[in-house]
């Protein structure tokens, strides 16, 4: 599929289109349920309202367990009674992973007490007790964003990148000077395979510890939720600490392949013949395009520059749902 795009044109594949697709519709989502909340926190009038029941709700998903604020109420406007049992502004459900930060927000609302509760002029059979907004929609916006990037990058790029063939390592002579990473390369390249490896394992081991820990500390699965405080080197916090550090010692193993990946192809462009393309690493749009693009259609060259690119972008990756946890968890 050709798309025009000002000067130039836009080359999408079925994926890129499929993925062009989803991060407009998050766009478009996001930015539709943040107009709303705003609108409602803006406009929104202050009423009375009697709190009917109130509980925290478990939802058991594919990501874990999750805690939804539950509370219904009554309240009247310009003479109609109307129910309603929305937290906050937002169309969607606001859930927390800490049962004690949603216990928090319903602690204030017990069943036979008034409240107070906002009612949008223009929508008065919909209103909300927390006059603020959620993080879901500029969250969505932020996804729909880099996912937009992304598939634009790809459009953009080149149509074959990585596929240029090499010529024969005795037509090249070698670099003039050797850097340290070239001369201990098989050594960093095992001792990134050998730590990712052992890490990889010591975290999931580490993660049936804190399971059995947990279970230990909480008497099983059976009765009610109950907040843990668990000790710095006791049966809960030893298996978070070396899961923390496990994780920690992926991310770095991730980084010396990345380190060492980066080395070869240098080495296998010095091998590509004249005139040379340009570097991947210097045009997103292409490296880009080469990330998304099978091994069995690439050359060595692009090979190499499709694992060196990946091997970055899980660092990232894994450095940045570290940040996220440790901010959530603070």
């Amino acid at each position: 599929m050709k798309v025009p795009l000002g000067i130039t044109t836009l080359h999408l594949s079925q994926r890129n289109a499929l993925l062009l697709l989803l991060a407009v519709g998050l766009l478009g989502f996001g930015g539709y349920d943040y107009v709303q909340q705003s609108q409602a926190v803006d406009n929104a009038v202050p009423v009375q309202a009697t709190i009917t029941d109130s509980s925290v709700d478990r939802m058991d998903g594919g990501r874990g367990i999750d805690y939804e604020p539950e509370i219904r109420y009554t309240y009247q406007y310009q003479g109609e009674t109307y129910t309603s049992e929305q937290v906050f502004p937002s169309t969607g459900v606001r859930t927390y992973s800490d049962r004690s930060r949603a216990e928090s927000v319903v602690e204030s609302y017990e069943p036979g007490t008034t409240a107070r509760a906002y009612v949008s002029p223009a929508d008065p059979d919909d209103a909300f007790l927390i006059r603020e907004r959620t993080p879901w929609p500029l969250q969505a916006i932020a996804v729909g964003g880099f996912l937009s990037v992304i598939g634009v990058l790809s459009g953009l790029g080149a149509k074959n990148p990585g596929q240029q063939e090499l010529r024969p390592a005795s037509e090249v002579q070698p670099a003039p000077r050797e850097t340290w990473v070239d001369s201990h390369g098989e050594t960093i390249h095992r001792l990134s395979k050998q730590g990712l490896s052992v890490c990889f394992v010591g975290f999931w081991l580490s993660l049936v510890a804190l399971v059995f820990g947990l279970l230990n500390t909480t008497g099983g699965f059976e009765g009610p939720p109950q907040d843990i405080q668990a000790a710095f080197l006791g049966p809960v916090g030893l298996p978070m600490l070396a899961g923390f550090s496990f994780w920690v010692g992926m991310i770095l193993s991730v980084c010396l392949y990345g380190v060492w990946s980066f080395t070869k192809y240098r080495q296998l462009r010095q091998r590509l013949s004249a005139p040379k393309p340009p570097s991947p690493f210097r045009h997103p749009s292409r490296v880009v395009t080469i990330l998304g693009t099978d091994d069995g259609d690439l050359s060595e060259y692009g090979q190499r520059v499709r694992l060196t690119g990946w091997a970055w972008m899980i660092a990232v990756g894994m450095t940045g749902a570290l940040a996220y946890l440790l901010y959530t968890a603070g």
